[in-house]
């Protein structure tokens, strides 16, 4: 318990680290995949040469982020924080969702291009990974409720995060709906903005305390 009340912050910044940089260590082991034209998704495609390790890496990171639940849990158990308590349960259900259907789901059930119709993996993957990311779009939102009477430049910043998140979220969308080209820059320009909650987050909890009502 002390771990998590010290360092839990640190297992927020390392899954970020782990679940972002991923596709660049996997990308860069199969020559014929682009970082601009392909999603992350396809190095788990059943025909993807790196599919083992993207799918263990995703299991893997998706469990990082579950164990840094308590942590969070511990930092919002502050007695300042005590009349937020709905929207810091859905906050940690949000961070669960896109643990467990964004990250632990896309290893589980691979996605196959070889068939013509959808599979049943192939549905539970699209299913998991949109129910993750709107989990995530949810958080900046959560966090800015969370912390704006208490610290009102932080919770403007989140504001910002989740408008950012929310534009990139529907462009990355449209991409892979009408096949865009460059739909794997979207998409990691989508991502960037799932991750700055947690990162933001991370740092406000490396605080171990909020001081400050500005």
């Amino acid at each position: 318990m002390k771990f998590y009340r010290n360092y839990g912050w640190i297992l927020l910044l390392l899954f970020v680290l782990c679940d972002g940089g991923m596709p660049y260590l996997l990308g860069g082991m199969w020559s014929q995949f682009s970082q601009a034209h392909q999603v992350v998704s396809d190095l788990g495609s059943v025909t993807s040469p790196v599919k083992n390790y993207f799918e263990h890496g995703s299991i893997l990171t998706g469990s990082l982020l579950l164990v840094s639940l308590p942590a969070i849990k511990f930092y919002f158990a502050a007695p300042i924080f005590q009349d937020k308590r709905r929207e810091i349960f859905w906050l940690l259900l949000s961070i669960a969702a896109f643990a467990i259907g964004d990250c632990i789901f896309t290893g589980v059930f691979s996605i196959d291009h070889t068939t013509s119709g959808l599979t049943l993996a192939t549905m539970i993957h699209g299913l998991g990974s949109g129910a993750g990311i709107l989990g995530m779009l949810a958080a900046p939102l959560l966090l800015a409720r969370i912390f704006k009477p208490i610290n009102a430049t932080f919770a403007k910043i989140c504001g910002l995060i989740f408008l950012g998140a929310l534009l990139s979220a529907g462009a990355n969308g449209l991409s892979q709906l009408f096949a865009f080209s460059y739909k794997g820059i979207i998409q990691r320009v989508s991502l960037v903005f799932l991750y700055l909650p947690l990162v933001a987050l991370a740092l406000k909890m490396q605080q171990r305390w909020p001081k400050s009502r500005n």
